[in-house]
């Protein structure tokens, strides 16, 4: 399917080969090709996806995945018709994602600039730096230090095909770091001085659950509510504050790194969520105007 080319996650690799592995199990089990398919035959496994207790949105998902493999299969001349082109795929509400407001960010960041410790100082250049370029936490704790561009032309984050600008308090806040750098490297694990964001853990690198404890510990010493803060709700806010400060949903697709424009948009949402909210302060909300 040549997802390699894509600018996918790594989780998301896996999810789609699950997806189209369970897909050839069906096919198997009901003798039939993926070569001559037809609608029918998609309709019956969303059918028996229903059955096994899948919920709307997975099914929709694993769809996405075999769409897309149809695709690829069309443009390799294997076959010439889509089969899940002409299937209605079940319903269900989106849910959308949570997003911090900028003066909660500005809390958040503020708290760390305060902080003097080394461990604070790292702590400091990880939001900043999640914050500024939209990273999957993934992305974020396994950057090598040689993904880091900063020169007089271009202050930038490489990863897979993208690349991430980034701006200038953020390029403080990671060369303020980089001198101290060496205290968190594991000696005995080679591949941890390769890391921007190294770390005693067996992994070479700050850990996933590490950082978000981390995150949770200083919304708690800014006052913020730590069920509100997580790596991801800051990629979201990231988003989100682009959306509404009038960046172009493609630029955004692009920097997310999202595959599917459809992804994106979902941010599109959000801001209409939060534009309705907003609404409920006008006087003629309440059918009761002022004079």
């Amino acid at each position: 399917m040549m997802l390699a080319e894509r600018n996918i996650s790594y989780n998301s690799l896996l999810s789609y080969k699950r997806d189209l592995l369970d897909f050839q199990n069906f096919l198997q089990k009901n003798k039939l090709s993926e070569f001559n398919i037809v609608a029918e035959n998609i309709r019956d496994w969303i059918e028996y996806l229903s059955q096994n207790n899948l919920t709307a949105r997975s099914i929709n998902r694993k769809i996405s995945t075999i769409k897309g493999y149809y695709e690829f299969l069309i443009s390799e001349n294997h076959i010439k018709y889509n089969p899940t082109l002409m299937v209605e795929l079940p319903k269900y509400k989106t849910k959308l994602p949570k997003i911090l407001s900028i003066d909660e960010v500005k809390t958040l960041l503020n708290y760390c600039d305060h902080n003097k410790t080394a461990s604070s100082i790292r702590l400091k250049a990880m939001v900043y730096l999640l914050y500024a370029s939209g990273l999957r936490v993934s992305e974020l704790i396994t950057i090598k230090i040689t993904d880091i561009l900063i020169n007089q032309s271009s202050d930038t984050i490489r990863k897979k095909e993208r690349m991430t600008v980034i701006n200038e308090k953020t390029i403080q806040t990671i060369t303020e770091y980089l001198p101290i750098r060496n205290n968190f490297i594991n000696k005995k694990n080679i591949k941890s001085a390769t890391y921007l964001f190294p770390s005693i853990s067996n992994e070479g690198h700050m850990t996933r659950q590490n950082f978000a404890i981390l995150l949770k510990q200083i919304a708690i010493k800014a006052g913020l509510n730590p069920e509100n803060i997580s790596p991801h709700l800051l990629r979201h806010s990231f988003a989100s504050h682009l959306l509404e400060g009038g960046a172009n949903l493609r630029v955004i697709q692009e920097l997310l790194g999202h595959a599917d424009i459809s992804t994106t948009q979902i941010y599109t949402h959000v801001q209409i969520n939060h534009l309705k909210k907003a609404m409920t302060h006008h006087p003629l909300y309440n059918n009761n105007p002022t004079e």
